[in-house]
């Protein structure tokens, strides 16, 4: 019997199973209860994947021999297989309690305890098997990854290091110690540690993808994507890191590279998420509007079934629907965030109501055009102003003039979230105002955590974020009529006038263009739109067409520099039989030029669904008409707003016919144009539109109002400011 045994183990040890198996089986006909044979089936039973015989097993060889440690851990290992976690527990207590320094069930127990979501228990099993073992790599590992994962970074970071201190030292160990400090923003720390695991193993793709999102951070595009390229070498089927070098194509503006990028991810992993409307926004941004209406019909479908095919900012450019935005955003939300409910402030009054900004955008941005005059005028006697920057510091004008009017303007770039929302609490901020939404570079997982008690979205984004953490959204009645409320999550601040800020004191340059300097016809009228192409939609620039096509002596302006839209655009003009020569185009210049420039246009074309926001603003504040068609979702009701502020609602048209009717009607009734000339030049001055000091002390008075109602215990509803 001992030979037969002996036979089976060294069959077993040479990986040969299935002549052990026999042999065990032998050994068992003759003695049903043979312990070592009932315990070596257990293991091969184990090692040949089926768990379920090899936990039967080893229950029949601790009952034979109750006082074996390693058979009962050798048991709780097989039910972890099979998702027993609990029982699994309770036979690696038993091992504990048969040997105190079994530092491998200890280790056991940590991961079971983990996958339950029992973390502090984990926690103290790992620690107690590095108790035991000091130099027990994999219990340092596990504990680190648990740190990481509960977002305790600044453990993590402790648990790794000490885990590289031992030999030999795994690439895997440097590459985990980089994802760490990738989470703390401590980017450059992150690329020293990746570089490490590399020169370990110098094929490991992920190592490289990780690297490029690093650089990526601190903007080294170049080399950031040079390391996208090199981890898809080395993993052809890497659709993250695809995804990621189209997203920095897409910031790059190279959108047809962008696109590639993109497609070939989706195709790779057709599940990954949010990219269908992305490509779809790209495809707009090139106003390449192949199949257009049949890729927008699917998307909107793939949206109202839940699919999380598109982002919350794509389907703003694209549909005119409040309800389907609503449901992206809810989608959105539920894939990547869970809401905390854990936060709450005691209800003390402050000395003054605390306020505080946060953006990625006080520098040379669009927003701080709006806003920098407003930031100046609030009232200080009564509210201290904060700043959350978590964007670049460019070193503008406009930069070092938005640092001057806070009372607090902290930058917090380089900050965790969780470091973000301390400094938020303990500075028993009132109010937390979100200037970005899902915008680029937003920073919203702050709002899900809870930054402030009374958080409310503004300006950057033009719809609802879905998400039941925003308390208000500020708007105006024509933004936002009470039909369109239930399509909020957020309840509404109405403000008068219009939602949006503007700054009363922006310079137009003084410098005169000419015509000719753009290489505009000096007598022709000259139509134009100067927002971003992925707001021209097919269905508007064919009006645009039809509007030169009945207006001869007339030329469309556009901001484009990119070849690749410039020939689509072209193109569709001639197959529409225009002259593609009526097609001019401009580059992007500094605001205050940009502003003069404008004053050679005759009438700015609005988009739509998306309007113009801040462009509309520049091209009122320039006294150049705008018109626009208004629609049902708040980005296509944002120039509607404005023009209403400034008194000209006769510019707002509410169908494509109506539009093309003004736009040919501006251009060739003279009189009518001088009459809208005139009338805009006068109202710019006397109308509310760009009355800074006003419009700051409406939005005064809607904080007060919420303060209120947060003190008073009273839940957030929707407020009218008069």
């Amino acid at each position: 019997m001992n030979n037969l045994l002996k036979s089976a183990i060294d069959y077993y040890q040479n990986k040969k199973f299935i002549k052990a198996e026999k042999i065990c089986k032998i050994i068992l006909d003759k003695d049903s209860n043979n312990f070592d044979a009932i315990n070596l089936l257990a293991a091969i039973s184990f090692q040949n994947k089926r768990f379920s015989k090899s936990i039967e097993l080893f229950k029949k060889a601790c009952k034979i021999n109750p006082n074996r440690a390693d058979l009962y851990n050798n048991l709780a290992i097989a039910l972890l297989q099979e998702k027993k976690l609990k029982e699994a527990i309770k036979f690696w207590d038993e091992a504990t309690k048969l040997n105190p320094n079994f530092f491998q069930a200890y280790f056991g127990k940590g991961n079971a305890f983990s996958d339950l979501k029992d973390y502090p228990n984990a926690i103290t099993n790992f620690n107690k098997a590095i108790e035991i073992k000091k130099d027990y790599k994999e219990a340092y590992n596990n504990l680190g990854s648990l740190y990481a994962k509960l977002k305790d970074y600044e453990n993590a970071s402790i648990i790794f290091k000490k885990a590289i201190l031992i030999k030999p030292v795994h690439f895997n160990e440097y590459n985990n110690l980089g994802n760490v400090y990738y989470e703390l923003k401590k980017y450059n720390d992150a690329i020293e540690n990746y570089d490490f695991a590399l020169k370990i193993n110098s094929d490991f793709a992920l190592t490289y993808y990780n690297k490029a999102k690093a650089l990526q951070k601190i903007n080294l595009t170049e080399l950031s994507i040079t390391n996208y390229k090199k981890a898809i070498s080395l993993n052809e089927n890497f659709s993250e890191a695809y995804k990621n070098l189209g997203n920095i194509y897409m910031d790059l503006k190279t959108l047809d590279k962008s696109i590639y990028n993109h497609e070939k991810a989706l195709r790779i992993q057709p599940n990954i998420k949010f990219l269908l409307g992305t490509i779809f926004q790209s495809r707009c941004g090139l106003c390449d509007w192949t199949n257009f209406d049949d890729k927008k019909k699917n998307l909107e479908r793939e949206i109202l079934d839940g699919k999380k095919s598109s982002t919350p900012f794509s389907t703003l450019l694209i549909y005119d629907s409040p309800y389907l935005q609503m449901k992206a955003s809810n989608t959105y939300i539920e894939s990547e965030f869970q809401i905390s409910k854990f936060f709450k402030k005691n209800k003390v009054r402050n000395k003054k109501i605390r306020v505080a900004y946060y953006s990625s955008d006080f520098h040379n941005h669009a927003t701080m055009y709006l806003m920098a005059n407003m930031f100046e005028l609030h009232d200080k006697s009564k509210f201290e102003i904060y700043a959350f920057s978590f964007g670049p510091d460019d070193n503008s004008k406009i930069r070092k003039r938005v640092i001057k009017s806070f009372d607090k303007f902290i930058d917090v770039k380089e900050k965790t979230t969780q470091e973000i929302v301390k400094i938020s609490r303990e500075a028993n901020i009132d109010i937390a105002i979100d200037l970005k939404g899902f915008t680029k570079d937003n920073r919203f997982e702050l709002f899900i955590e809870r930054c402030a008690p009374i958080q409310i979205s503004y300006l950057g984004f033009p719809g609802t974020t879905g998400s039941g953490c925003i308390d208000y959204l500020i708007a105006d009645r024509m933004i936002i009529p009470d039909q369109n409320k239930k399509h909020y999550s957020e309840k509404i601040i109405y403000l008068p006038n219009t939602y949006q800020v503007n700054d009363s004191t922006i310079n137009i340059s003084e410098k005169k263009f000419s015509r000719k300097e753009f290489g505009l016809p000096e007598n022709s009228f000259v139509y134009c739109c100067f927002n971003n192409t992925y707001k021209i939609l097919p269905e508007m620039f064919h009006s645009w067409i039809k509007i030169l096509d009945k207006v001869p002596n007339s030329v469309l302006w556009l901001l484009v520099d990119n070849d690749i839209v410039k020939n689509n655009l072209k193109k569709t003009l001639v197959l529409k039989g225009i002259d593609q020569d009526r097609l001019l185009f401009t580059n992007r210049m500094t605001h205050s030029e940009h502003l003069a420039r404008l004053k050679l246009a005759d009438l700015f074309l609005d988009t739509y669904p998306c309007n113009a926001h801040t462009t509309a603003s520049d091209s009122l504040r320039s006294c150049l008409p705008i018109i626009t068609l208004r629609g049902n979702s708040f980005a296509s009701r944002v120039t509607s707003s404005l023009l209403s502020s400034v008194g000209l609602d006769k510019l707002i048209t509410d169908t494509k016919e109506e539009y093309e009717e003004l736009a040919i009607k501006i251009a060739t009734k003279n009189d009518y144009f001088d009459k809208i000339k005139k009338e805009l030049k006068n109202n710019i001055k006397t109308k509310p539109l760009l009355n800074t000091k006003l419009f700051t002390k409406n939005l005064e008075k809607a904080y007060f109002n919420v303060y209120e109602k947060y003190i008073n215990n009273n839940k957030p509803e929707t407020i009218e400011i008069n």
